[in-house]
């Protein structure tokens, strides 16, 4: 029988014990994580568009993984607002309808709004990542590459949202990423289209680079939402009015 610690910490068997790690878990999460990180990409880019079911046999059989591996891959997705489950129904792609947009959108305007005001006082070394990003997004379009872009969509409002300086909402930032995956990936743009995209972030960070007052930073970056909301608003009542006629 173990004998019990005298100065107060735990007892090295009590401690062998706590650490008593399941090594095939272990594995079979890593594989679920490479597994989501291969159904994300197919997500995001498109390819699996909203409303796509995620059979866990057939994803199964064509990654040559076990179904406990995929099971907890769609896991990790669902936690990311990628997939959704349904009883009975089994997994799919989310699907955003245009309440969700809606909610989305209001969440972005109260932190973004913020942190485009707190880029009017920021040190010139702070906002050069959101340039970065910007010029990321640039470089992408001019070589044709749509994820590339949206990628660097992504990181720049990232990066604008951490000039706020709080870890919580970069964390609870980060947890709407994706969702924020799944808006763009909602939009099917032309190669012109990416390279305005592009551009139109480019003159944003520009337009926060010189910004004269908190006020008017704020209201370029509400300037660049609103439209983007408007568009996807419209894109979801297309979608919801297309499935409730394939449902009748």
């Amino acid at each position: 029988m173990a004998m019990p610690a005298t100065n107060g910490s735990v007892a090295p068997t009590e401690v062998e014990a706590a650490f008593d790690i399941d090594v095939a878990a272990i594995r079979r999460s890593s594989t679920a994580d490479q597994v989501a990180q291969v159904l994300r990409a197919k997500i995001t880019e498109g390819a699996l568009p909203p409303g796509t079911p995620l059979p866990e046999v057939s994803l199964a059989d064509s990654l040559g993984v076990s179904r406990n591996t995929i099971r907890e891959a769609l896991r990790i997705l669902a936690r990311e607002g990628l997939v959704e489950h349904h009883l009975h129904r089994g997994a799919f792609v989310a699907v955003l309808d245009e309440e969700d947009i809606a909610d989305i959108f209001r969440v972005r305007r109260i932190i973004e709004a913020s942190a485009a005001e707190a880029a009017v006082d920021a040190d010139p070394e702070r906002l050069r990542p959101l340039r970065e990003a910007a010029e990321q997004m640039v470089a992408a379009a001019a070589a044709g590459d749509a994820s590339g872009v949206v990628a660097g969509d992504i990181e720049f409002h990232r990066r604008l949202v951490s000039l706020l300086g709080s870890s919580r909402l970069n964390r609870f930032f980060e947890g709407m990423q994706g969702e924020l995956w799944l808006c763009l990936a909602m939009v099917a743009r032309s190669e012109s289209e990416s390279q305005a995209m592009a551009a139109k972030h480019l003159e944003l960070c520009e337009a926060l680079e010189h910004g004269s007052s908190p006020t008017a930073a704020r209201g370029q970056i509400l300037d660049h939402l609103v439209p983007c909301e408007v568009e996807l608003s419209e894109i979801a009542r297309d979608l919801g009015e297309r499935r409730a006629k394939l449902a009748r």
